[in-house]
């Protein structure tokens, strides 16, 4: 069997087995795809790859500038193809044994409150505005991921009670709420809003708005706002959970809110509040 065709078992496997979503399977597919030309271009056989051949792998993507995180992910990605094909015997049974490169954990910028009250009173700059404060408010009130927001649909919204019904990573549902600037701006743009589609959201064209037009949205307005950061979609989830682990909020709530599977994932908002910390320890310790 040819090595894509085992590369597309695998791919039908975790969409239809594991029900994981379209983009993490193309993520996966992209991934060991990047290790199919590699072997292929050294002539290497499939049922041939051992540790030496993963070092090699991995100096060819590190001559190519992928940062470590990416490294890792490649790596776990055709660990995970190897156990697959290796289990269903459609191939050698072979030792997949190599250490990833240590991950530099890179913060996330952040946005003090006084850069996220600049961000959401910008004055109107587009004929789309208030769609627009709605997005922003959204992430920051909800921290919701870009392709989350994107894929909300009229029907995962109950303003009455203040919550939406959001489908996250691995098909998880879960329930994100909202504030009450956020429930007056999406009362307000579902007044003004065109458009017969199903999604929360549209585009000029009254259809589902991309997570190209969000991230310039998000774009734009940080520009207008006068913040020099680099802004981004993910900013401001980011933002939203340091916020409120600044105010005091159980991690595992967070972990509730933000829709992560692992509490593991959560923790590096910790490492967030070590300024804060520091100021507080400062603040209140009897001896200086």
């Amino acid at each position: 069997m040819k090595f894509e065709q085992l590369i597309d078992k695998f791919i039908n496997h975790i969409l239809i087995e594991k029900n994981l979503s379209l983009n993490t399977a193309l993520a996966y597919k992209n991934d060991l795809y990047k290790f199919k030309n590699f072997i292929e271009e050294k002539r290497i056989n499939p049922n041939k790859v051992d540790y030496e051949t993963f070092t090699s792998f991995i100096i060819f993507l590190k001559r190519k500038s992928y940062s470590s995180t990416s490294i890792v992910r490649i790596i776990s990605s055709i660990r995970s193809f190897y156990k697959f094909i290796i289990a269903r015997g459609l191939i050698k049974n072979l030792e997949i044994n190599i250490e990833s490169p240590k991950i530099e954990k890179k913060l996330p910028d952040v946005l003090t409150e006084q850069e996220v009250e600049k961000l959401l009173n910008v004055e109107k700059i587009s004929r789309k505005h208030l769609r627009n404060l709605a997005i922003l408010e959204l992430f920051y009130s909800s921290g919701l991921r870009i392709s989350e927001l994107c894929n909300l649909k009229l029907s995962n919204i109950d303003l009455e009670n203040g919550f939406i019904k959001v489908k996250g990573k691995g098909n998880r549902e879960r329930i994100c709420l909202l504030n009450k600037t956020a429930i007056e701006l999406l009362r307000q743009y579902l007044k003004e809003r065109n458009g017969i589609d199903s999604y929360l959201f549209l585009n000029n064209q009254n259809k589902k708005i991309s997570r190209q037009s969000v991230w310039k949205i998000v774009k734009k307005y940080a520009k207008y706002a006068g913040i020099e950061k680099n802004v981004k979609p993910h900013t401001l989830r980011h933002t939203f959970a340091t916020h409120l682990l600044e105010r005091g909020l159980d991690l595992r709530v967070l972990q509730e809110l933000l829709g992560h599977k692992s509490i593991a994932t959560t923790e590096i908002y910790t490492h967030l509040n070590r300024k804060k910390i520091k100021e507080i320890y400062k603040k209140y310790h009897p001896r200086p």
